[in-house]
């Protein structure tokens, strides 16, 4: 019986069991390739895991200098800008140099200040309004430099120098002022204290073996950490590191280091637009792997891998045989009945087909849609099908013997009658748009095709049209491409258009010659004009501000609404490059002039302003795509300057676009990782000294850059949208938090969490899942705190008022954080029925015997008492500053005095232990956990 099967099996069955064997041995060959290639990629693994840490390392600190660096350039080119535009007699003025350059300084800080030299290099003014003027820095470089034709439209970088005055460790940034002539006006100067650099790079470095070093490109050291102080200003142009830097502009290297000698591999990068090296270098004392173990796990496995393999083998052989088989017999019933199939279907078929051909011929001419007229070779009309009697109002006997063209209106003239019959002639068939009359003596637009029916010796014998009413469609057609193109509001262009305008306008340039300019406007606080007036209001001042847009440019020129409260212009061939400051100064005057928006039934002024970003063709891109963007990103800037401004595009810009999407993205990597953290700030009871609260604050371990603030990644949740997901996720590890610290024996214990605006507006957090879930829990409501700012009671949408009041029907309590910088009325504060109020620490920090600073705490605590509202004391940090608050009546306070943000177990053990939360060693100066 075997010796026949045998017999019977089929050459596809030998050839499947030759592929199978074959298959298989491939297999077990590349199952012990690939187990000696593990072990292989494992040694080599070993050698590049040093290289590799610190080649990651090296690219974030350079991001991280990159973008401060680029954010105070951005300040020093607002500030050439704005400069180049006053007359000379202005620039010469210490006061009003000074007050130019200090009405930006509540966006600087201790870090860097702004300073102005004009051609001699003698100070005008300063931002930090020291009383400096005619103090010479002619013989410093960042000076000096300026002088040298080449360094126009570029940053210069100084060497790390001790300042004269502030006795500061610094370095220098700054760049030549030029008036729109190419004149030489001045430097702005940005000194920056190198110390910010030396505390990031410290709390950067996730071990001690880690070395974090910024050095200037002529070799002295600029920050280091460890061992700032000592490094600062060193000279390492003898070392190792700039051998390399000679030969290749990043790399990595392994020495003894010239400060520490301790021996690290180093990773560096050398910055491609300014003068900088970024140094990171890490400890390669990781100890040998052993591998025995491995080996014998491999070995194993491998051994029951190619067992599995050989059985899978014959039993794929054993089902293959019955399968072909099986197949075999299908196949030969398959094809007798398909052979059955085809033979009666064929008659059947040819049948219905002529049936359907005759009953399609019998109805086409009576029941077609389409008007349907036939003529005679000289054109007279033969026939006409009820759809023609129906679009022209005469029945079939009121037109036959009547030529065709009877019937069409007196709108063409005789060339395109011409025109017709000669296609007709030539090819036989014309198609095309034509003026009819109805017997009611109404025009209509038809849709007309003429075909010719030749005779057996191929002479035109009959015509054959087709018509079809297109008036309608046509006034449609119309109306729809305005639609499409023009905003329905405004009248003005709209995006569609716009970037018709724009291609052409650059076609324009390039046969030209003469530069354009794309001008993007968007209005500053509109949003609050639509939610405290109202959307007709928001639609009136839009259609005015189209109006004056328009009015302010020249007749040239384009002005398009892209949508929202975005607009666009269009500077098209520009002969004078005056022109466009001109022309952005003439909208940033019509847009903050007050708008009357009298209706005729109500009269309402609205206050607006407007943020432009300009960009040139083809100086900054070369298609449309690259202009819009690059417009965009200068207007942004122009946002985040302050608003009521504008700005050039500079190619900067794109970088730091580039690492604000890369940051989004790690953030949205970070939530999904679980790479958030929760550290808790005690709050105590100033009479008692007791620890009673504490505030919930999120951090980020980022996986290369180290534990993140709030400040450095807040904004993108909230701009991005993950906010809603972090917020919701701080409340439930906070609540977590308070239910075992009041089991603990803390039964009246509290945790405050800051809350974002975000979170209150209709498509922010479902504040009910937080009541539900402090339900699942089994803890009191009134256990939670929530934190908000000034700016969302002040927040007009009805779904705020709705969520705040529904959290406190809940017995959740508020507090109002910073509070004394915002512009918070009593009302508020009686209308939201404010739990606490919570002092701003600039007052905390001015609390001293005889100051204002004193006075204005007295004061917001005895209004709050008699409000019935408690008060919390925010940044405490000294023992007079405790004593002075106690005296004024204070309930509550935190602040380093008292603690640092502690993790979860650290303020448990705090608390278990009764360790008292003031400890008067404790070293205060804030850090980047602050």
């Amino acid at each position: 019986m075997s010796s026949s099967r045998k017999n019977l099996r089929s050459p596809a069955y030998l050839r499947f069991r030759r592929r199978l064997i074959t298959g298989l041995l491939l297999m077990a060959a590349l199952a012990i390739a690939l187990v000696v290639t593990q072990f292989r990629t494992a040694y080599i693994e070993r050698e590049l895991s040093v290289q590799s840490q610190t080649e990651h390392y090296v690219k974030a600190m350079e991001a991280h200098v990159r973008y401060s660096i680029q954010s105070i350039d951005l300040s020093l080119l607002g500030f050439a800008n704005a400069i180049k535009v006053l007359n000379p007699q202005q620039r010469r003025s210490p006061e009003m140099m000074s007050e130019l350059l200090s009405s930006r300084g509540s966006s600087f800080n201790s870090e860097y200040w702004i300073t102005f030299l004009d051609t001699k290099g003698d100070i005008v003014a300063t931002s930090t309004n020291n009383d400096v003027a005619g103090t010479a820095y002619g013989d410093r470089d960042y000076f000096k430099a300026h002088l040298n034709e080449s360094m126009r439209g570029k940053l210069f970088v100084g060497e790390p120098a001790i300042g004269r005055r502030s006795k500061q460790k610094l370095f220098f940034l700054s760049r030549r002022v030029e008036s729109a002539k190419g004149e030489f006006l001045g430097v702005i100067v940005a000194p920056l204290n190198v110390s910010r650099y030396a505390t990031v790079f410290e709390n950067s470095r996730f071990s001690s073996d880690i070395s974090i070093t910024l050095v200037h490109a002529g070799g002295k050291v600029i920050a280091r950490a460890p061992n700032f102080e000592e490094a600062f200003a060193r000279d390492l142009g003898p070392t190792a590191l700039f051998d390399n830097v000679r030969r290749a502009k990043s790399g990595t290297y392994k020495t003894v280091s010239s400060i520490d000698k301790l021996t690290r591999v180093f990773s560096y990068r050398v910055f491609a637009d300014v003068p900088l090296v970024i140094v990171v270098g890490s400890n390669d004392s990781e100890a040998t792997r052993l591998l025995q173990q491995n080996y014998l796990i491999a070995g194993a496995g491998l051994a029951i891998l190619l067992l599995l393999m050989a059985g899978a083998g014959h039993f794929s052989l054993r089902t293959y045989t019955r399968q072909e088989e099986r197949e075999l017999r299908y196949r030969t019933m398959y094809t007798a009945s398909r052979e059955m199939e085809q033979k009666l279907l064929a008659n059947e078929e040819e049948r219905r087909k002529n049936e359907e051909s005759m009953k399609l011929a019998a109805l086409l001419f009576q029941n077609s849609g389409e008007g349907m007229m036939v003529t005679d070779a000289d054109g007279r009309i033969l026939a006409v099908n009820p759809a023609f009697s129906s679009l022209s109002g005469y029945s079939e006997k009121e037109v036959i013997g009547h030529r065709g063209y009877e019937l069409t209106s007196g709108r063409h003239d005789l060339s395109f009658y011409t025109r017709m019959f000669e296609s007709i002639a030539q090819s036989g068939q014309w198609e095309g748009e034509l003026w009819h009359q109805n017997k009611n003596g109404e025009e209509y637009l038809v849709a007309m095709r003429f075909n010719t029916v030749y005779d057996e010796l191929g002479n035109p014998f009959r015509y054959v049209a087709l018509l079809s009413d297109i008036t309608k469609r046509k006034a449609s057609e119309e109306l729809i491409w305005r639609q499409a193109n023009f905003d329905a509001l405004t009248g003005l262009p709209n995006r569609r258009m716009f970037h018709e305008h724009l291609r052409q306008e650059m076609k324009k340039t390039d046969r030209s010659g003469l530069p354009m300019a794309l001008v993007f406007v968007d209005l500053d606080h509109f949003k609050e004009i639509n939610d405290t007036l109202g959307h007709d209001k928001g639609d009136l001042l839009l259609k005015e501000v189209a109006k004056r847009l328009s009015n302010s440019v020249r007749g040239t020129d384009t002005v398009a609404r892209l949508g929202g409260d975005e607009f666009t212009v269009i500077l098209s061939e520009l002969r004078n490059a005056g022109d466009v400051v001109r022309i952005a100064q003439e909208i940033l005057k019509q847009m903050s002039t007050p708008f009357d928006l009298d209706d005729g039934a109500d009269n309402h002024i609205a206050h607006i302003s407007s943020s432009i970003g300009i960009t040139l063709y083809p100086e900054d891109g070369a298609d449309a795509e690259t202009l819009i963007k690059n417009a965009d990103q200068a207007m942004y800037a122009a946002k985040q300057q302050g608003r009521n401004r504008f700005n050039y595009f500079a190619p900067f810009m794109q970088e730091a676009t580039r690492v604000r999407m890369t940051l989004v993205n790690e953030l949205r990597e970070a939530v999904n990782h679980e790479e958030l953290r929760i550290l808790f700030q005690p709050i105590v009871d100033l009479d008692s000294g007791n620890i009673c609260k504490a505030e919930a604050l999120v951090r980020w371990q980022h996986p290369v850059r180290g534990l993140l603030n709030p400040a450095e990644f807040i904004g993108i949740a909230e701009s991005s949208g993950m906010i809603v997901g972090i917020g919701d996720w701080v409340f439930k590890q906070a609540a977590r938090e308070a239910h075992k610290l009041q089991a603990l024996g803390l039964p009246d214990f509290q945790v405050s969490v800051n809350k974002s605006s975000w979170q209150f507006r209709d498509d922010g957090s479902n504040y009910q899942q937080w009541l539900d879930f402090l339900q699942e829990l089994h803890l009191n409501p009134n256990s939670i705190i929530i934190e908000v700012t000034e700016n969302l009671l002040l927040d007009t949408a009805n779904s705020v008022s709705e969520r705040m009041l529904a959290l406190q029907h809940a017995h959740m309590q508020i507090s109002l954080d910073d509070f004394g910088t915002g512009y918070c009325s009593v009302a508020f504060l009686k209308r939201f029925d404010i739990d606490y109020i919570k002092i701003d620490p600039t007052f905390v920090s001015n609390l001293a015997d005889g100051t204002d600073g004193i006075v204005l705490c007295e004061a917001i605590i005895a209004m709050a008492h008699k409000l019935g509202i408690k008060v919390i004391a925010e940044g405490i940090e000294t023992p007079q500053q405790m004593d002075a608050l106690k005296a004024a009546g204070c309930d509550f306070g935190q602040g380093y005095l008292i603690s640092r943000p502690i993790s979860a177990e650290e303020l448990e053990k705090k608390i278990k232990t009764g360790t008292s939360p003031v400890n008067n060693s404790l070293d205060i100066h804030r850090t980047t956990c602050e």
